[in-house]
């Protein structure tokens, strides 16, 4: 396909396959809770039910550029993210572009909560601000560590040379410390137990979220499902070799994301403070473990 129908396509390719990973982990949380859970199409009736409200409170400027932070800042990280058969802006801006914009919706959604003066949601977004800086040290010193060992900082030519002897040469089996504590970070980075406190739906009411209503929560399904298709996209893209073809994708997604909310099934939440204390603790200590292996 030509580089424009790319970038028109791969949007909805994205969301598409980020609202199944949402339905399949409401499915799969019920099944380990002995529940039947909601239907497939739930989340995609819900986007829609929230987008065809007529209603919307706004509480101001601020919170109405907010929404459009939050899903131009993740589209816009999108394109960054070499996938099979697409990788034309990734030559031109590498892994430390995209920390950069994956930035942008969390700032985004700090204003327009700050916006609505309410308490539960400036708990929640406090919280959500000082996770992004736990998990955030363990992930970027682990992209440190296979930077120097690839003596690049382009996340496609990092896929590329994973590609060189197949499975044998992904990161996540030549240096597993690196890919450990990425992978403790990258629960964080997807707001999944028991980094979930900043939302804690039975202690601040889902924070973030308490505010928003009709096409700006409906906007902010959107941003998540795509959201779920960065990040597995970037760890896959990193440590498992990247993606050969869309189905191998699928698979590494399917099974990372299934190990995901299987944690998230059966553990419960850490109090801010002990996520805060995990982080900086157990995959920060691996990944500069990992780090020191790289450079001897």
């Amino acid at each position: 396909m030509s580089i424009v129908l790319w970038i028109i396509l791969l949007p909805f390719i994205a969301f598409f396959i980020g609202i199944f990973f949402m339905a399949y982990s409401r499915k799969y949380t019920a099944r380990l809770q002995r529940r039947y859970g909601p239907p497939w199409f739930q989340p995609l009736y819900d986007i829609l039910k929230l987008m065809a409200k007529r209603t919307n409170i706004s509480h101001g400027y601020m919170h109405d550029v907010s929404a459009i932070m939050l899903l131009g800042g993740t589209l816009l990280s999108l394109y960054f993210v070499p996938v099979p058969g697409f990788h034309f802006f990734s030559k031109y801006g590498d892994m430390l572009v995209l920390m950069y914009l994956i930035l942008i919706p969390q700032l985004g959604m700090a204003l327009g909560v700050g916006e609505t003066a309410n308490p539960n949601g400036s708990i929640g977004i406090s919280r959500a601000l000082m996770l992004l800086a736990g998990y955030d040290v363990p992930f970027v010193l682990s992209f440190i560590g296979i930077a120097i060992l690839n003596n690049t900082t382009s996340i496609y030519q990092i896929m590329v040379n994973q590609q060189v002897n197949g499975f044998h040469s992904w990161h996540l089996f030549t240096h597993p410390f690196l890919a450990i504590a990425a992978f403790i970070a990258l629960f964080g980075m997807m707001g999944e137990k028991p980094f979930e406190v900043f939302i804690a739906p039975h202690e601040i009411a889902t924070g973030p979220m308490v505010e928003m209503g009709g096409k700006y929560l409906g906007i902010m399904f959107i941003q998540h499902a795509i959201s779920i298709f960065i990040e597995l996209t970037i760890y896959i893209d990193l440590f498992l070799g990247g993606g050969g073809n869309w189905i191998f994708l699928l698979i590494k997604m399917f099974v990372i994301f299934t190990i995901l909310i299987s944690v998230n099934g059966v553990f419960g939440r850490f109090r801010i403070d002990d996520a805060m204390r995990f982080l900086w603790k157990i995959p920060v200590l691996l990944a500069i473990v990992g780090v020191i292996i790289v450079l001897v």
